[in-house]
């Protein structure tokens, strides 16, 4: 089965080992439009993101990431296709809005938003030809609000009409993948070509399991970031499942961005920083996290099945 990547049709065979949910950039246009190199230097991102994936691929085998970021998150898909050409890595761009109560898509017909979706994967992002691979949809700590409902039901008729899969933001602490799950379901989403992402935050094995028990998958994909969950949590929760015959069912990530604009980072901090030395890059899963599972008592084929197999069979709809 062929899936769409920036450069082309791949062949699902061909994804290897994969990281489902990450991101090259998300930066805000107006920002960089308005303060240009003082807010983002185009080369430089590059560099810096060619580079680490370049690292992850050659020291850690990973040959696909998905990137994750919606067209109001900053989306650049030319600069997505470059990294992707320079580093080798196979890169899965996104359509799809995310969560924002953004007021340009307040009061406008979600009809309307829903066709310019659809002819971005239908003809191309932005002109180029490249095709998405993935629909994102995101609910957050406010729960399904008007706006969310209608970007939900957006998602939700993309994927009918494409047959793309999704992957969907949720703030686990406040449950919404219940709510998203709800959603998807009855707007008529086969909930198997669904991710619950960001499920990783959640140690609660009740409502994780009330989630895989609907037929998605769940995302373990914020590995790096403690302050929503702690290495140990995460993995313990992960082999928790596994024991419970869920692994085919969770798929492994960092949500990391090579640069990103949000909180206290900054371009300044981050292209001075010993970029290709974090702790917290796209190889960290590899580097920290699959050890601990390997020392709980995972086998390395247990491993396979979280970063090969079950890619691999989400975006085949199996």
């Amino acid at each position: 089965m062929q899936i769409n990547s920036v450069l082309g049709p791949i062949d699902t065979k061909e994804l290897g080992s994969v990281l489902m949910h990450e991101h090259v950039v998300c930066c805000d246009w107006s920002m960089r439009m308005a303060f240009r190199d003082k807010w983002f230097e185009y080369d430089k991102v590059v560099e810096i993101a060619v580079a680490q994936l370049k690292k992850a691929k050659e020291q850690y085998g990973i040959t696909t990431v998905v990137d994750g970021t919606a067209v109001n998150l900053g989306r650049d898909i030319e600069l997505i296709r470059e990294v992707s050409e320079k580093s080798g890595v196979h890169m899965i761009a996104s359509t799809g809005m995310y969560f924002n109560e953004e007021p340009y898509l307040m009061g406008k017909p979600i009809e309307y938003v829903t066709d310019l979706m659809l002819e971005e994967c239908e003809k191309g992002i932005e002109g180029t030809g490249i095709l998405p691979g993935i629909i994102k949809s995101a609910t957050d700590v406010y729960g399904v609000t008007e706006l969310n409902e209608n970007l939900i039901y957006m998602a939700s008729e993309i994927q009918k009409k494409t047959k793309l899969p999704v992957f969907a933001h949720s703030c686990s602490y406040k449950e919404t993948g219940i709510q998203q799950l709800n959603e998807f379901e009855r707007n008529g989403v086969d909930l198997s070509r669904v991710i619950i992402g960001h499920s990783g935050d959640s140690n609660d094995i009740n409502y994780l399991e009330a989630l895989l028990k609907r037929g998605c998958y769940i995302g373990m994909d914020r590995f790096g970031d403690d302050a929503k969950n702690s290495l140990e949590n995460r993995v313990n929760t992960i082999y928790e499942l596994c024991q419970r015959g869920w692994i085919h069912k969770m798929v492994l990530s960092h949500d990391f961005s090579a640069y990103i604009d949000w909180a206290d980072h900054s371009w300044q901090k981050t292209k001075t920083a010993d970029w290709l030395n974090l702790d917290v890059d796209y190889t960290y899963v590899h580097r920290r996290a699959i050890p601990l599972l390997l020392d709980k008592g995972l086998k390395q084929s247990d491993i396979d099945i979280l970063i090969k197999d079950n890619p691999r069979n989400f975006f085949e709809g199996r």
